[in-house]
């Protein structure tokens, strides 16, 4: 018989200590909670049934094999009525804790007994030829309410089968943990001592795989508030000794069913492997900190920029509207930034009585800060030109063309001192508040888009200047146009004629069709919002966008259909990285506390992750998405199409029931949904009849 000290109690330690246990009867380990296994002589490989005594829905744990089967059955009579068992508890498919299963169905022959296990084990447990329906965890919150009492339902994937799972009784703080902290014992003792780890070391480095999946589970494990653990073999740990046999286990070699030569060959490699990934992951850190510190740079030289992108124009005959989406795109802390070249500015001038309307496009060469360089340049000198005379007490005595070319003599001079680094092309205009007049001089830039009467045409068609900074053969030139009431001037950086048409294909096809962006001004009717949407549905910029829109006597502007929010500028950042598979791209732009982020951008946090493969963290930001909006089509259908990934499919089919009630046209739920249905009654199917007709 075995050596052991217990009681009948594993709520107070002290009486657990006090008496010698009869194991011809069931032991109470803790209140309600019977072990109902056997002893067997001269066997290192104890297996412990154990029984929960909850009236008529009582369960019964791991029941053991048929070598068990007279004496479990004995001992269970003792305590309660077999008919009382509701429930059955299968921690894994092993015939040591199954097979006397489909016997005891005969006895308690009860219709509405169930089989709880995994999933992913009753398709293997079905074979021992059992009739009773599945609880299948996995598909049922991971938690069983049998009465009043409580039972949490904990994966341990691998420790040792790919669906094994733990269950924790809240009500007495008894983890049955299975085949994690079972021992193998030649002198068996009931209760754990101090000495209990040798024993437990010889049966892990045998069954577990590897530590890192045993890590995995007992991470888990050691979040809980556990009196007492019940496993399947070797002996019941109280509490004292429970966190320190933890600490222990985690430092554990498992796998030792491998070959040792085979082992130590796998050893070293993982060695190596371990420290290639500590030298990564210092890299890494070091890359971090200096991108941290480049996108403060970055962040500066942004807040050099504002100050200087001012639109002061306020006339009610000539309404102006700006939009700025610089390419180089961060995030500084959690806030979204862009920077680049391109450059809008406006304002208004007096010219001896008349009143025009000031607006500059332009764009600098290069990118991202030798582009901000040089806008940086042309903010500070037109903010200087133009506070010397801004506002309609200050008269001009010159005439608006001797301005204009005064205006580019001083630009120009200032970009020569640069010998060649820093180049600028532009419009500079001006407009007559009263008549419609435009003059304005084009320095090498895209030329300037007229739409009218619901058609969108060039004013130019020849190059007449270079760019500010460029030695030129050209000269100055200023060029004229008359704006009729209604008339709508655009004026754009190439960023809008730059389009990657065919984004996230192998390789990018660039727009060479100059016209596109009359289409686009055509079919958004001269809306700037509607403009830049067009824009990004044709394909992705490959460089700064600007664009200002200058309208004449129009009988109606709404400000609403012109305005760009930051916002919208960030999700279409995202969508253009996204369009262009650039997953990480568009995760490093949305990194940040996700409860400060709206379910828009979790859901696109979430479809990224779902496309590098990552469902089991999609989930943690579809989840939070549909929290704030739980009929959220798009984050419906993603949490669903990750939980299919991850072989959910009874979460999966949930998520996309509601998704289709949304959206029953969608092309991707049209053909996936039945076809998870389909694959759900074949499931079903597998499982057993019973499981079908439920």
């Amino acid at each position: 018989m075995p050596q052991l000290i217990a009681s009948s109690s594993a709520s107070d330690n002290s009486i657990l200590a006090e008496s010698e246990l009869d194991f011809s009867r069931p032991v109470e380990v803790a209140p309600g909670i019977l072990w109902v296994g056997i002893y067997l002589e001269n066997d290192p490989f104890q297996c412990h049934p154990y029984f929960i005594n909850n009236g008529s829905e009582s369960i019964l744990i791991d029941p053991g094999s048929m070598l068990q089967r007279e004496d479990i059955i004995r001992k269970i009579e003792m305590a309660c009525d077999l008919k009382d068992v509701k429930y059955i508890i299968l921690h894994h498919q092993d015939p040591d804790l199954c097979a006397a299963v489909p016997y005891l169905e005969e006895l308690i022959n009860r219709d509405d007994l169930q089989i709880v296990t995994h999933s992913r084990m009753s398709v293997l447990i079905k074979h021992y030829g059992l009739r009773s329906s599945y609880y299948n965890i996995d598909e049922n919150d991971f938690q069983l309410k049998a009465g009043n009492r409580l039972l949490q339902f904990y994966t341990t994937p691998y420790c040792h089968s790919p669906g094994a799972f733990v269950t924790y009784d809240q009500e007495t703080k008894v983890l049955f943990s299975g085949d994690i902290f079972g021992g193998l014992e030649d002198s068996w003792h009931f209760l754990a001592d101090e000495n209990y780890f040798r024993h437990i070391e010889g049966f892990h480095m045998a069954y577990m795989p590897s530590r890192d999946i045993l890590n995995y589970a007992l991470r888990k494990i050691e979040s809980l508030d556990i009196d007492l653990i019940a496993p399947q073999h070797g002996s019941i740990i109280q509490r004292k000794f429970i966190s320190g046999l933890i600490e222990k286990m985690k430092q554990m070699e498992c796998g030792l069913y491998i070959d040792r030569k085979y082992s130590q060959d796998l050893m070293r490699t993982i060695e190596k492997l371990n420290n290639l990934q500590t030298e990564f992951e210092v890299s890494l850190d070091e890359i971090k900190k200096l991108k941290r510190n480049q996108d403060g740079d970055y962040f500066l030289t942004t807040l050099l920029m504002k100050p200087l992108m001012n639109e002061w124009n306020q006339s009610k005959n000539v309404t102006t509207d700006c939009v700025l989406i610089q390419k180089k795109a961060f995030l500084f802390k959690e806030r979204f930034q862009h920077l680049g070249g391109d450059f809008n500015m406006t304002g208004q001038l007096n010219f001896s009585g008349s009143h025009y309307v000031m607006f500059f496009n332009g764009d600098g060469m290069g990118k991202s800060m030798q582009g901000a360089g040089g806008a940086l340049v042309m903010g500070t000198v037109l903010n200087s030109l133009l506070s010397r005379v801004a506002g309609q007490s200050n008269v001009l005595s010159v005439t608006p063309e001797a301005w204009l070319k005064g205006t580019y003599q001083e630009i120009q001079t200032l970009f020569l001192s640069f010998d060649g680094a820093m180049m600028f092309s532009g419009i500079l205009g001006l407009v007559n508040e009263e008549t419609g007049e435009l003059i304005f001089i084009n320095a090498e830039h895209p030329f300037l888009i007229l739409y009218r009467d619901g058609e969108a045409r060039f004013i130019e068609s020849e190059l007449t200047m270079r760019k500010f900074g460029c030695p030129s053969e050209l000269g100055f030139k200023i060029q004229r146009y008359q704006l009729n009431p209604g008339d709508i001037l655009v004026a754009g950086s190439d960023g809008k004629d730059d389009l990657n048409l065919k984004p996230g294909a192998a390789a990018p096809e660039i727009n060479y069709d100059y016209s596109l962006i009359l289409r686009l001004v055509e079919q958004s009717e001269g809306k700037l919002k509607k403009l830049v949407k067009s824009l990004y549905n044709q394909g992705e910029p490959t460089d700064d966008v600007s664009l200002i829109r200058v309208g004449f006597l129009e009988s109606r502007h709404a400000g609403e259909e012109h305005k760009i929010s930051d916002d919208l500028i960030y999700k279409l950042k995202i969508s253009c990285f996204i369009r262009n598979r650039q997953y990480d791209k568009a995760l490093e732009l949305m990194e940040g506390d996700s409860e400060k982020q709206n379910a828009e951008i979790l859901m696109y946090r979430g479809y990224c992750l779902i496309r590098e493969k990552r469902y089991l963290k999609s989930l943690k930001y579809l989840t939070r998405a549909l929290q704030l909006r739980p009929d959220f089509f798009p984050a419906l259908k993603y949490a669903g199409m990750a939980h299919y990934f991850l072989g959910n499919y009874k979460k999966a089919e949930d998520y996309w029931a509601s998704a289709i009630n949304t959206r029953p046209d969608d092309p991707f739920l049209k053909k996936r949904y039945p076809q998870l249905l389909r694959r759900l009654e074949k499931q079903k199917v597998l499982l057993g009849h019973k499981q079908l007709e439920d």
